[in-house]
Order: C-alpha cells, then sequence, then structure tokens
C-alpha cells in the first residue's frame, strides 16, 4: 500500500517536537506493514513565501518517509479561503512525488486547511483519504462559518474523521458530520520509554534534589494551557506542604516571561525550574523523577501527557476539559479531575495525589492498551479496509 502524508504538523530539524504524535503514528504503522510505502508532504504558512521550504531538512529518524517541505500561502484576515490557497500549494508539491507514486490512501492530520485541502486535490481521482482532528481544528473552527463548511464538506468526502478523543466525536457530529464518517482512535504512548522507574535514579541523573516533592508541567507556554492556574494552585501546595517541594516547567512558548513574573509575585520563583523542551526520552526522564504531573488547560483533546505520565506510573492532575475524562477517571479515578478553575480545588487535588499516589506499576500495567501498536493497528483497519498488509 502507498500512502501520502499530508499535514503541516509534521517535525524537521529545527523544529524536532513539531507534530510529534503525527511522525510517531508514521513510524508505527511501518512497523506494523513493512511493505508500507510512504511518502510525506510537510507544509509551513507564510506570508510572504511559496514553493519548496528549500531550508527544512527532515530529522534523520524521518528520511525513510521521504519528507519534502514546502510554504503555503495564508490569509490571517480572511482565515476562511485558506483550504483553497493550501490546496494550490499541494497540488505544486505533489508534482514533485516520483511518477511512479500514485497514492492508495491519504493522511492528512489537521482537518482545516490541511485535510480540507487534500479533499480537493484528490476527490476527483477517488483517492480515499483519512482525515484526523487534534483539537483546536474542532473547538475553535466549528464556530466559523466558512471553516465550519469547508470541515462538513471534508466529512462528506472523507473514508473517515478520526478524532483524538470521543468529546471532539461529539462535537464534530453535533456540529452536523454524519456520524458514521468519525470514528473516534486514541493516540499512542511508547510503553517502553515510558515507563515507572526509581524517582532517586531519575533526579539524581537530572541534577534534582532526591528530597521533596516535584510536580511537572508539560507543554506549549500558551493561553490555552492555563498555567496561570497551575502556578496559583502550586504556591498554596508550597505553602501548606510541611517539606521542600519543586514546579518543574517542560516547553516554551510566548508566555514564558509572563509566567516568569507570576513565579516573582507569588514568590514561588525559587521554587520553580523552566527545563525548555526536551526530547521524549528526557520527559520520560522527568516524569520518573515527579510525583504528580499537572495540566491545568481550558480545553483539550486527549494530550499525549496524559498517557504519557499514566504509562510512567505517575499519577495527572488536570482540569476535566475535553476528553482528558475518557482517559483519567477509568485509571485513575475522579479524584484526579478538576472542575472549573478554582485554585483551592485544584490545589487540593495536587496535595491528595501527593499524599495518597497510586500504585506506579498498576498505571504503566492499565497504560498499555494505549501503547502505539495498537493505535496504529486501528488506523491500518481505515487505510487499507480489505484489511491486506503490504
Amino acid at each position: 500500500m502507498k500512502l501520502l502524508f499530508v499535514s503541516n504538523l509534521f517535525p524537521d530539524s529545527q523544529e524536532p517536537w513539531r507534530g510529534l504524535d503525527n511522525v510517531t503514528l508514521v513510524h508505527a504503522l511501518r512497523a506494523l506493514d513493512p511493505g508500507l510505502d510512504v511518502r510525506v508532504l510537510a507544509f509551513r504558512a507564510s506570508l510572504t513565501h511559496y514553493g519548496v521550504a528549500s531550508h527544512l531538512r527532515p530529522r534523520a529518524e524521518d528520511e525513510m518517509l521521504h519528507p519534502h517541505y514546502f510554504w503555503n500561502s495564508y490569509l490571517p484576515k480572511l482565515g476562511g479561503l485558506n483550504h483553497w490557497l493550501f490546496a494550490r500549494a499541494l497540488a505544486r508539491a505533489e508534482l514533485t512525488l516520483e511518477e511512479d507514486f500514485r497514492p492508495d490512501v491519504i493522511l492528512a492530520p489537521w482537518l482545516f486547511p490541511d485535510a480540507c485541502a487534500a479533499a480537493m486535490c484528490f476527490r476527483s481521482r477517488k483517492i480515499p483519504l483519512v482525515a484526523v482532528a487534534q483539537g483546536s481544528d474542532v473547538h475553535q473552527y466549528l464556530g466559523m462559518t466558512m471553516r465550519r463548511r469547508a470541515i462538513l464538506s471534508l466529512a462528506k468526502c472523507a473514508r473517515k474523521i478520526v478524532t483524538r478523543s470521543q468529546d471532539l466525536q461529539r462535537r464534530l457530529i453535533s456540529g452536523g458530520a454524519n456520524a458514521n464518517q468519525v470514528c473516534t482512535i486514541y493516540n499512542g504512548v511508547d510503553t517502553a520509554v515510558f515507563r515507572p522507574a526509581s524517582r532517586e535514579d531519575a533526579r539524581a541523573e537530572l541534577g534534582v534534589s532526591v528530597t521533596g516533592k516535584l510536580v511537572l508541567f508539560v507543554g506549549n507556554f500558551l493561553p490555552v494551557k492555563g498555567i496561570d492556574l497551575l502556578m496559583e494552585a502550586f504556591a498554596e501546595v508550597a505553602r501548606s506542604l510541611h517539606e521542600p517541594i519543586t514546579l518543574s516547567l517542560i516547553g516554551s512558548g510566548p508566555l514564558e516571561g509572563h509566567i516568569r513574573q507570576q513565579a516573582a509575585e507569588l514568590g514561588i520563583s525559587q521554587r520553580v525550574i523552566f527545563v525548555g523542551r526536551q526530547p521524549p526520552s528526557k520527559v520520560a526522564r522527568w516524569m520518573q523523577a515527579a510525583d504528580v504531573v499537572s495540566l491545568s488547560s481550558f480545553n483539550e483533546g486527549v494530550p499525549n501527557v496524559v498517557l504519557e505520565s499514566i504509562s510512567s506510573g505517575r499519577p495527572i492532575v488536570t482540569t476535566d476539559v475535553g476528553g482528558i475524562a475518557e482517559i483519567v477517571k477509568p485509571l485513575l479515578g475522579q479524584r484526579f479531575l478538576v472542575p472549573g478553575r478554582e485554585s483551592s480545588a485544584f490545589a487540593a487535588a495536587l496535595t491528595s495525589s501527593i499524599r495518597n499516589p497510586p500504585e506506579d506499576q498498576r498505571l504503566h500495567h492499565a497504560a498499555l492498551q494505549y501503547s502505539w501498536e495498537n493505535c496504529a493497528k486501528n488506523y491500518l483497519a481505515l487505510l487499507n479496509p480489505a484489511g491486506r498488509v503490504g
């Protein structure tokens, strides 16, 4: 089977973290089906550039997927037309594929403009398309008339739209998509990398104090992540807990300055560590070092950090938004889900998880069902509905 991957969410050597869940899925598909022949057309939005993004190169581990990078034009003030512009860029990019590479199926993560553009380009040739909804492409775009119209048009012609939570599936169907065209496949987790290990050994390796408690955040420093709530709750816990406690933040983003200022105002600057972006192996090590992982978002699908934390044997305290409860409630329980945005409630959940943590091996065992291998099996059934491998 020949698979063409089309999306702006694919990593390069300059942004190795971009679309990691997508590239990990493609590698898992190839591991499951060694005969899978993959080509990747990866895009970057630009106001001024078009054509080949010649300065971008793949990560070494992705070269086998034959990725090529291109610019796609976009209009920030007329965003509802961007799938037309993306389709023009995709049509040009397709010309760079080998003449004998004729895809049997298209995989396009991110509904608008990426998957909508792919539907426009390949509909006349009747090449099946599997689109993937990732979060804000449903949360935000269904409320925008032109984008909603394009997404519902996509839903009519795609072989399937995959959502990464049942919450996103319900939202799409409520927005007008045919229920038969939408299904949920949760992201996978690398259970060999994200696994329980000695907290003391991990801390010694990372140069973190082996005494006291450690709270961990992993994500982008963006408004949607609601990190201000986490900071306020952590400050409350730090004042009430009768032992040292540290908050480590893995990630980066435009709010870093604001977060540092808030930490100073709350008097916790000396307790907060900014770790920066880290590769998955390092994130796993930080999770092994932590007592609890935290997430304080305004909305989410099912973010990778939830499965990674549980697979690492560490509880996660999180706001009860999006599809997070679909994983956390059955595997951890209701006490790790915080309704609303009261810092005192979040602080209470953090304290409870620190004082009464679940058993780490039990959590890891529960997460095995979400391995990337199982995830890839579900995708392969959609990409190749005849069930053939190779």
